[in-house]
């Protein structure tokens, strides 16, 4: 190959190979989404996923990670090497060796994804859209013509490919990368907490700039990472269009499209009928869980008192880390990381109690009796039966896990009162996928000031 077009070719290469390295830390938007909604089966966006994952960890090996100038100028180093000692088949050897395997990183995602778009044109959108596209794809292309052009550097013979267009095309694809990066340009409007619960801000309608306000509010959306106007409100606008093809929201893939997602209901009746549909269903299924522990705990063999209580009720709760914890209004609770060995089986101070469970975590059959005075012990059939001394300042315990509770059990008012707890583990049948009730408890309250706890039975 004559030595002129040989330089050229190689000037080209490793002008290439430095404007790929240099381009995404000069130019590379913040906050650049990869991926967009869609229910679209692009095959080649998936291939080139699993394609990726495989040769990640590539990327931690050095030179790998830094594209294909590491490769093109130890290239030219080698061929200028083999040269000199006139030993130019070694060279072109040690540049093929050099440039295939980085080449193949950069080969698989420009025909996968021609392949998607002529088969599906809305697959751009999944690809991440033309912005996207052009810091992927575009990247690997003008890293693939880099080496392209080392390698016929190397060819015996003068390639046919004219140097005009090569250059040409050279010059065009780094001239038109800053010229990406421009579409990504746009005004990007964040109303303060005043102006989105004030008037609406003239040129918008209520919808849009409701939309906006709520798209906007997110800790996580820095301003560097903010999409612009025009692009928050064409999402809104396709993502509308897609609840109201396929019946459903599609999931983010980024942060501002969890954004815009999570904002969308202010303009899109679609997914506000949608939403409504979902929580009426939700809580459908709540009640129906409700309704169905309820009657498990139900099913279970009524406690028959041997003094007629004042009050008695039965509910289910759910528990975790081996303690149910309770406290009356206006008092912070906690009380049971006061909670010692697994011996210990309740804590109590002003307006706190805390219980041990038998189990770590699981569903409890709860009932609960209020006494004017003392109730006769009751040992037989449980694991553990034992009392402590408790003061309620407000004359309202409503031992409680929360959503659920046992009315009030403190029937004399504000005072000291004695609370007895009786727990036995319950047969749970582990084939079951529902959650079943792994305890029940019977606890009962009556006035009394000693303070103490006493253990009737101790079964941990």
């Amino acid at each position: 190959m004559p030595r002129r077009l040989s330089a050229a070719l190689w000037a080209c290469a490793l002008t290439g190979a430095i404007m790929a390295f240099a381009l995404p830390w000069l130019f590379l938007p913040e906050g650049l989404g990869w991926g967009a909604f869609g229910f679209k089966n692009c095959v080649g966006n998936d291939l080139s996923s699993d394609i990726y994952h495989l040769v990640f960890p590539l990327y931690y090996v050095p030179p790998f990670g830094y594209g294909a100038l590491p490769f093109v100028g130890l290239g030219l180093l080698a061929w200028l090497a083999c040269m000199r000692r006139r030993r130019p088949g070694l060279g072109r050897w040690i540049v093929w060796a050099l440039l295939l395997p980085q080449m193949f990183l950069n080969a698989y995602q420009p025909p996968l994804f021609a392949m998607d778009v002529a088969l599906e044109p809305s697959c751009l959108e999944w690809w991440g859209g033309w912005q996207v596209v052009w810091w992927t794809v575009g990247h690997d292309v003008l890293e693939l013509v880099a080496s392209t052009l080392a390698l016929l550097a190397v060819r015996t013979s003068a390639p046919r490919l004219p140097r005009g267009p090569v250059v040409a095309a050279l010059v065009v694809t780094l001239a038109l990368t800053p010229a990406a990066d421009g579409k990504q340009g746009g005004t990007v409007t964040v109303p303060d907490w005043e102006e989105c619960h004030g008037a609406v801000r003239r040129g918008y309608s209520e919808e849009d700039w409701r939309f906006l306000c709520e798209a906007r509010d997110s800790l996580m959306d820095e301003p560097g990472t903010r999409m612009p106007d025009d692009r928050l409100f064409a999402y809104g606008r396709h993502l509308c269009r897609l609840v109201e093809k396929g019946g459903r929201l599609p999931d983010a893939r980024n942060g501002d499209e969890s954004d815009v997602a999570r904002a969308l209901p202010e303009n899109c009746p679609a997914l506000a009928r949608l939403n409504q549909r979902v929580a009426e269903e939700r809580k459908r299924e709540e009640e129906e869980y409700y309704a169905d522990r309820r009657g498990e705990c139900a099913a279970l063999p009524r406690h028959k008192p041997r003094t007629k209580p004042v009050r008695q009720a039965t509910t289910f709760m759910s528990v975790e880390f081996y303690a149910l914890d309770t406290s009356e209004e206006g008092f912070d609770g906690g009380v049971s990381e006061q909670l010692g060995s697994a011996d210990e089986v309740m804590v109590a101070a002003p307006g706190n109690l805390a219980f041990h469970t038998l189990t770590e975590m699981g569903l409890l059959c709860v009932t609960g009796e209020s006494y004017r005075r003392r109730p006769p012990v009751e040992t037989e059939g449980w694991d553990v039966v034992a009392e402590i001394g408790y003061r309620s300042p407000t004359g309202i315990l409503e031992i409680s896990d929360g959503p659920r509770a046992l009315p009030d059990l403190a029937v004399g008012g504000p005072g000291h009162y004695r609370v007895r707890v009786h727990q036995r583990e319950l047969p749970v049948d582990y084939d079951r996928e529902e959650p079943q009730a792994s305890e029940e408890w019977l606890i009962m309250v009556y006035p009394g000031r000693e303070k103490g706890p006493r253990t009737y039975v101790k079964g941990r």
